[in-house]
């Protein structure tokens, strides 16, 4: 038996052990990321609160996630991806109880904070483990699953959730994790081989960088608190605006340290390798036009076309269906024929599946609805896999825990910042006609079925603008991606900046 497992499991298939793995951690993260929202009103109600302090549980996930996440993948680097991965694991676990358990929303709050930072360590690190097990040639089918993965786990949460808490009542969304956690944890001890997925460090590269972790963090949770209240609280409020001025001087601090620093937590000599920065930029372009369709669509399908919030939540499902089934093949597709054309072209289609959707009319059939829905899933799938499995490849190896945990940030906080686009623009449409009531006149027009009249109108102009804006970043997105040189192979002992003179050579 221990001689098949090793054969099995350490031997030429340990990279998709490896894999499995990793998609179990991906799925359970995903997972939880959709699954928490669907069950907030019956948390409300359990408690008796008020959804100011409801909304934490998910904002401050969030914040402590996209915060993290450059942290554990740098430190993952150093101390090891096993030892953080699986580290990760516990943490997460040992979260998910706690939230189950919580006897008031200050304690669930705490545990979705302890739960968040599991899912940093988990998230900066599968990307990583996944591009170290996988040579070059097979990353990107690789990779490609692993879209697969997130897609399934986006799509599939808010079912999952409504059936548990429907059933057996809102901690069961949490304590759905314990058993999904302690299989990843075994799994994770027994098949991963720090060997064979981090690069051993010495001296001064094995260094942490503390201050620049600390200003990165405060950085992007002012940042993202800003975007995420602004819409509330009023844009030009003085929180508002401090915490903005707090996030420049942050980001602007963070830049200096690094230069600095022997050790920097992001070394910025990774800019100077044109696939990294053009295949970085174009991902938050993507990210920052995508968000748009999630946060408009619901809107869309209940308030204009009268759908139910549970008949749009599975009409929504062609997306990431769709992507589920092309990122595998695109990832393929990348191997052999390169990350530059794909990544474009998979742009292209969202740019014209998000202007298709800004163009469609109060009367739109779903058919037109789901025509568009499914483009767009195809640009995002043969667009994703290409493009991080390039940018996996321009990096030497022994720096894939601090580029995987950059290309989460990425799209965390793509997705805030579109989000916030997308909600800035709508308000600036609907104030005229429904004052300072903002976006939560939307919430009561949906709920009340509402499908005509100025509350109309003004919502379809808003809709029309942010989806134009999307499909202009999406359209700027695979221009930029057209400008990544060809494929160049990195050693995995290819330091930074000898890295950055071969290419611009």
């Amino acid at each position: 038996m221990r001689e098949w497992w090793r054969r099995s499991v350490h031997g030429p298939n340990h990279k998709w052990w490896a894999l499995v793995t990793v998609a179990l951690g991906t799925f359970m993260a995903t997972l939880d990321s959709s699954i928490v929202n669907i069950s907030l009103p019956t948390i409300l109600t359990h408690f008796r609160s008020d959804l100011a302090t409801i909304q934490w549980v998910v904002l401050a996930y969030l914040l402590t996630v996209t915060s993290l996440l450059l942290t554990f993948g740098r430190l993952a680097d150093i101390w090891g991806r096993k030892k953080v991965y699986t580290l990760g694991f516990g943490i997460f676990t040992v979260g998910s109880l706690a939230s189950g358990l919580s006897p008031t929303p200050a304690a669930l709050i705490v545990a979705r904070i302890v739960q968040a930072i599991g899912a940093a360590m988990i998230q900066a690190n599968g990307l990583a483990i996944t591009s170290a097990v996988f040579p070059g040639p097979e990353r990107g089918r690789a990779l490609g699953i692993n879209g697969t993965v997130v897609a399934t786990g986006t799509t599939l949460g808010p079912a999952i959730g409504g059936v548990l808490v429907g059933a057996f009542g809102w901690q069961s969304i949490f304590f759905v994790n314990l058993p999904v956690g302690l299989v990843g944890i075994a799994m994770a001890v027994a098949i991963l081989e720090e060997g064979r997925i981090s690069t051993r460090r010495e001296g001064a590269s094995a260094r942490f960088d503390p201050l620049g972790a600390l200003l990165v963090s405060v950085g992007l949770i002012t940042l993202l608190l800003a975007l995420n209240r602004g819409a509330a609280v009023g844009w030009r409020s003085g929180q508002i605006l401090g915490f903005f001025a707090i996030a420049v001087a942050s980001f602007v601090a963070f830049i200096v340290v690094e230069r600095r620093v022997v050790a920097p937590i992001l070394d910025l000599a990774l800019f100077r390798l044109r696939a990294f920065a053009t295949g970085s930029l174009a991902a938050l372009c993507s990210f920052l036009a995508i968000s748009t369709n999630a946060f408009l669509m619901p809107f869309f399908l209940q308030l204009v076309l009268g759908f139910s919030p549970a008949r749009a939540g599975l009409l929504l499902i062609p997306t990431s269906l769709t992507l589920a089934i092309v990122s595998p093949l695109s990832g393929s597709l990348s191997d052999r024929l390169g990350a530059r054309t794909l990544s474009s072209i998979g742009l292209g289609i969202s740019a014209v599946a998000l202007f298709l959707l800004g163009g469609l009319s109060a009367d739109a059939h779903y058919a037109e609805v789901l025509f568009r829905l499914i483009l767009l899933g195809i640009g995002i799938g043969i667009f994703n896999s290409p493009n991080t499995a390039a940018v996996f490849g321009s990096v030497p190896r022994d720096r894939y825990g601090t580029v995987g945990g950059f290309l989460s940030m990425v799209r965390n906080t793509g997705q805030v910042v579109g989000v916030a686009i997308a909600g800035a623009l709508l308000v600036a449409a609907i104030t005229p006609v429904v004052g300072a009531a903002g976006l939560d006149a939307l919430r009561t027009g949906a709920e009340g079925g509402a499908t005509g009249g100025p509350l109309l109108g003004a919502f379809m102009q808003g809709f029309r603008r942010a989806f134009t804006l999307s499909a202009a970043l999406a359209a700027c997105g695979a221009v930029i991606s057209l400008l990544r040189g060809p494929r160049a192979a990195v050693s995995e002992a290819t330091p930074v900046v000898a890295a950055a003179k071969a290419e611009a050579d």
